[in-house]
């Protein structure tokens, strides 16, 4: 087992397509995985998923939307590789946890990657993304005082990034987050629906314009900055902070390809408009 994965499976990958022997075949899902040196992310929207324009939050979608919300797939850790098979360890995870490891093999050819399930029998196609080799990094967020045991990672693979930041409710195994929106719902505690809807996950760019999200399990933030404020990195301490008020968060970095003085240059000032 190696302490890094391999150099070519790190970057942020779109999948083109997956299938099964037995005829099952998506290739309108958006999926993105970003891998860095140990840490990764993965993020999963079906092309069907409820939009409503101009939303603001849970609370501007019907109880049905909620439960098409709640199909969204979305995990993060650490990966790790034994000669030609992957485990992704899942130490985020937007559904509720499985007993079953997620496990591959994997071959890749260029910028192609082919997924093998083990544990499931599938097939995956990836293509990685250009201008996503460098830098690689991970952050952790801090404990937060406000919510007590709330994980976070935050990755970064060239020009792009996708952060994570777990609910404030665990969920029960053995079932899916739909049955649990669904019987939160039936049971008149839309509160606890959107409790357990609350896992946020953002994938996005790092552009002129700064870091801007192109995809969330939160719709309405898409297109909109990731930070509510401008963000800072302390080089010295590895320290990250985002946000400001209520949205501020610090986060520690884990993991850097690079020195970590050159990070700096990734919270530059955007371009003025």
């Amino acid at each position: 087992m190696t302490a890094f994965v391999p150099p070519d499976l790190t970057g942020l990958w779109r999948r083109e397509v997956i299938t099964t022997p037995a005829g099952y075949r998506d290739d309108t899902t958006t999926v993105f995985w970003l891998q860095t040196r140990s840490w990764y992310a993965d993020v999963r929207v079906k092309a069907d998923r409820p939009s409503r324009p101009g939303a603001t939050g849970f609370a501007d979608f019907t109880d049905e939307e909620l439960l098409g919300l709640a199909a969204v797939q979305g995990f993060a850790g650490q990966l790790t590789t034994t000669n030609d098979v992957c485990l992704w360890r899942r130490d985020l995870d937007y559904q509720p946890p499985s007993s079953s490891p997620d496990e591959a093999k994997f071959a890749i050819e260029g910028e192609v990657m082919i997924e093998d399930g083990i544990h499931s029998d599938y097939q995956e196609i990836w293509r990685r993304e250009p201008g996503s080799l460098a830098p690689l990094a991970a952050f952790e967020l801090d404990d937060d005082a406000a919510v007590p045991g709330r994980g976070g990672l935050l990755v970064v693979a060239g020009e792009y990034f996708v952060e994570m930041l777990d609910r404030p409710v665990s969920l029960p195994p053995g079932v899916s987050l739909k049955d649990i929106v669904a019987a939160a719902v039936d049971a008149g505690k839309r509160d606890d629906a959107i409790a357990a809807l609350s896992m946020r996950i953002s994938q996005g760019r790092i552009g002129p314009e700064g870091w801007r999200i192109s995809l969330s399990t939160f719709p309405w933030l898409e297109g909109g900055p990731l930070s509510s404020g401008p963000a800072t990195f302390d080089p010295l301490s590895g320290k990250l902070q985002t946000g400001e008020g209520p949205d501020r968060q610090v986060w520690t970095l884990i993991d850097s390809a690079e020195p970590v003085a050159d990070l700096a240059r990734l919270w530059a000032a955007p371009a003025s408009p």
